[in-house]
């Protein structure tokens, strides 16, 4: 799951007056609302060991303006659980069908306002608004 840096129009165009430092305003930002999604998918993913929830990690700003949030790559079953899995077998290995259990896209969607919220702080507080 990844967001982007988006909305905030204003504030945006402020930010361009800043030149060389806009970026590192904007990966703040993007952490600091990232951080927000973190914390929200790591108290909904499932506690069977305590191992998915305790490694929801947040990956660098990618060119492209955004970071992805989600299991690490030692815990990549969070995928299947978020997403569910077909049945299937592989190298001799049965798979059964695994239905989704959603804790990354709910994580988002309740609290996109807070994240909004805290992008818009950083970029305030470095525009000293």
């Amino acid at each position: 799951m990844g967001f982007k840096l988006e909305g905030m129009q204003e504030l945006l165009k402020k930010l361009e007056t800043l030149g060389n430092e806009a970026e590192q305003v904007k990966q703040e930002a993007l952490i600091a609302g990232a951080k927000v999604v973190q914390q929200a998918a790591s108290q909904k993913a499932p506690r069977d060991t305590g191992k998915l929830a305790e490694n929801i990690v947040i990956s660098d700003m990618k060119e492209d303006g955004t970071v992805d949030i989600g299991p690490d790559r030692d815990r990549f079953y969070g995928l299947f659980v978020e997403f569910g899995r077909k049945a299937g077998a592989k190298k001799g290995r049965k798979y059964p069908k695994a239905d989704p259990h959603p804790f990354l896209q709910p994580a988002f969607e309740e609290n996109i306002d807070r994240v909004q919220d805290e992008m818009a702080d950083v970029i305030r507080r470095e525009l000293r608004l």
